[in-house]
């Protein structure tokens, strides 16, 4: 059985890209099932079986990239699709065959938690991928937020959980952080800020100041963090405020010893906007402003697990004009 992915446009004609560029049956010869793990700069990356592909929904081009016998064996793997460094004067999403790297992650060397996460990078331009890259630093968690790039630097948090599940395990949430600097090509394991071990709701951002912070949503509050690193190397995370979710969201409190339905299900870099599942609707809040915008309705058991921000342009075809002399 095939799967389905579901784009749901935000914008207003003309910006608006029509969904049916977003079918993978049409465009992706012998596609059948994959992993949505992201999308970045007019691309998106998926994961079949034993190979990632690597598509522009608004050309049809796809490119399909084995895994590299490193990580072959391993369970949980999660990627990062980037313009290539060499292409930096490109802005986004402008040249659709413009070169890419592929970022490969996995939090684990084997199934289960505990043990050191590795990551290699992929060339389109060489077609190989790199040396596997590995750190001494243990990880608690397995599952994984998808990856979000600030600066440029990747980074991975513990995957959030249904604080309403039936079935919740907060053994699966911890407080590391994993982070993957393009630069200098190194991994680290990196300690988020206090509560995050026990945040089920959480989103990496980037700050005001273009670091790291980090949003964790408790009890119906939001905790935006930003993470400050000194000359001599040192990193603290640093409180910069709290905000109740209603209040941003324009909803009524929420009454005494009741739980609300909150799940944070993405996060747009580009404009520095979380998406969030409340009350069977979906919003859209800036992280820096608190400012926010419902953009649709929908039940609980429709909406995706995770929302993958989309934006793409090119330039249009300007028609042939004749001049009479």
């Amino acid at each position: 059985m095939a799967t389905t992915y579901v784009f749901t446009p935000v914008l207003d004609p003309p910006d608006r890209i029509p969904p049916e560029r977003f079918n993978t049956l049409h465009q992706i010869r012998g596609f059948r099932k994959a992993d949505l793990l992201g999308c970045r700069q007019g691309r998106i990356l998926l994961l079949e079986m034993d190979w990632f592909i690597v598509w522009d929904p608004i050309t049809g081009e796809h490119h399909n990239v084995d895994i590299p016998p490193a990580f072959d064996k391993l369970s949980y793997l999660y990627g990062a699709v980037l313009r290539a460094a060499t292409d930096q004067s490109h802005m986004h999403g402008s040249c659709h065959s413009s070169p890419f790297n592929l970022v490969l992650m996995s939090p684990c060397q084997g199934y289960e938690d505990g043990t050191p996460p590795m990551a290699c990078v992929y060339s389109s331009e060489t077609g190989v991928w790199g040396n596997p890259i590995s750190t001494t630093n243990r990880c608690e968690f397995a599952r994984c937020n998808p990856g979000i790039l600030v600066g440029n630097v990747l980074y991975w948090t513990s995957k959030s959980v249904n604080a309403k599940s039936k079935y919740l395990n907060l053994d699966l949430l911890g407080d590391d952080i994993i982070e993957f600097d393009l630069d200098r090509q190194s991994l680290a394991v990196i300690k988020g800020p206090p509560g995050l071990n026990h945040s089920t709701t959480h989103q990496i951002i980037q700050s005001g100041d273009c670091d790291v912070g980090l949003a964790i949503l408790s009890h119906g509050r939001f905790e935006m963090w930003e993470r400050k690193v000194s000359c001599h190397g040192g990193a603290t995370w640093f409180l910069q405020k709290i905000v109740e979710m209603h209040t941003v969201l324009g909803l009524p409190p929420q009454a005494e010893g009741s739980v609300r339905a909150v799940e944070i299900l993405g996060y747009d870099e580009e404009n520095g906007a979380m998406f969030l599942f409340v009350d069977n609707n979906v919003y859209m809040v800036e992280a820096m402003s608190m400012q926010s915008m419902k953009l649709y309705q929908c039940s609980h058991h429709s909406y995706a697990n995770d929302i993958h921000p989309f934006t793409s342009f090119y330039a249009p075809e300007i028609p042939n004009q004749m001049s009479n002399e």
